[in-house]
């Protein structure tokens, strides 16, 4: 090979090095092509085809979807029908935040009352929240780690995983948008931990409790572990004042940022109790409102025994060491194996609490009043 040419490919090779491509955006390129196959292999997403639980949960969110309206003041409601009376009652389920639902509306809306089409642009919709949220979770721990390939392999395991593939696109307000809201706030949090980056971890922080609550589950241990992480840290210059450009937390932000999370969080509460008060014609006091009664009846607080073998140490420990099981097998291993690990007494959900999925769901109640 002639010297000349083999100068040039030296310097072809040494300005390919120095681009972006080369120095991260590789591995999140090859995550995105890796993720286009969710799109592309799958069952018939137009029509009902997964366990009862998968769609019984895509039929109430497409039904809550559809009614969103300014007409209804936005409540989230599965069905309007009239009393004895010949009045108005909505049968609610106002329980989660309304950002997931106004995003599939927007994505049904174009289709009328073509139901499978409806179907397949709500599934699609949950597949780019899936897709977003691992591109996400890739970019946070590359900058964690400071190792993209390492960080895409993490991802890639992940969101390979049995319940991720099974569940991504089911569509509901607590799966694919809601992880993606978690992820969101991930990724916010790494940009404000390595460069002080606070305006933005606001802007998702907003976002992503607009789309569903799981993200107050990251915020939490954050804002109570952080301060204190960082009041304990030794000093970069042994004592004394911080050096400038000390990237080092400061846990009044840290504070502040809680405070902004929990605002945020009852300002979406407060709308929803708004909405379901003055549609149940502010007759109803608020510790009988459907949601209230809800989260009273879950949470054993109203003396009921309805979820009483949810709140037992050995349960709830056999449920989560179970749903980590099932999240550690890839969905290509359950599927060559023939497992089914929706039915299964070892993953979530334990049989003393469900015999299926379902069986969380509240049993239905009559009238306006059931959540």
């Amino acid at each position: 090979m002639p010297p000349a040419s083999a100068d040039r490919r030296r310097r072809l090779r040494a300005r390919l090095a120095r681009r972006p491509l080369a120095r991260g955006a590789l591995p999140p390129a090859l995550l995105l092509l890796a993720l286009s196959s969710v799109f592309v292999f799958g069952n018939d997403r137009s029509q009902f085809y997964r366990e009862p639980h998968h769609d019984h949960l895509s039929a109430e969110a497409l039904a809550i979807s559809a009614n969103l309206s300014a007409e209804h003041s936005f409540l989230q409601f599965r069905q309007k029908k009239l009393d004895a009376r010949g009045k108005p009652e909505y049968v609610v389920h106002n329980a989660f935040p309304i950002g997931s639902y106004a995003l599939a509306g927007l994505a049904i809306a174009p289709f009328g009352d073509d139901i499978p089409r409806q179907i397949l642009a709500a599934r699609t919709l949950m597949l780019a929240f899936f897709a977003a949220a691992a591109l996400l979770a890739c970019l946070a721990l590359a900058r964690l780690l400071g190792r993209p390939w390492v960080a895409l392999a993490a991802t890639l395991l992940a969101f390979s995983s049995y319940y991720l593939l099974h569940y991504n696109d089911m569509v509901t307000a607590e799966s694919s948008t809601n992880l993606f809201g978690v992820m969101l706030v991930f990724h916010g949090l790494a940009l404000f931990v390595q460069e002080g980056r606070f305006r933005q971890l606001l802007i998702k922080t907003a976002i992503a409790i607009l789309l569903g609550w799981h993200v107050l589950g990251l915020i939490a241990p954050f804002v109570l572990l952080a301060p204190g992480r960082e009041l304990l840290a030794p000093r970069a210059d042994g004592g004394g004042d911080r050096p400038k450009g000390d990237r080092r937390l400061r846990p009044r932000a840290i504070l502040a940022y809680g405070a902004f999370s929990v605002l945020c969080a009852a300002l979406m509460l407060g709308f929803n109790l708004g909405n379901e008060y003055l549609a149940l014609g502010g007759e109803v006091p608020l510790h009988e409102l459907p949601t209230v009664e809800s989260a009273l009846r879950r949470s054993g607080l109203d003396g009921s025994q309805r979820y009483a073998g949810l709140f037992g140490w050995g349960t709830f420990l056999r449920g989560q060491f179970g749903g980590i099981a099932g999240m550690a097998i890839p969905y290509a291993a359950a599927d060559r194996l023939g497992l089914d690990l929706t039915q299964r007494g070892w993953v979530w959900p334990p049989p003393a609490v469900a015999p299926w999925h379902g069986g969380l769901q509240d049993a239905p109640r009559a009238g306006a009043r059931h959540r």
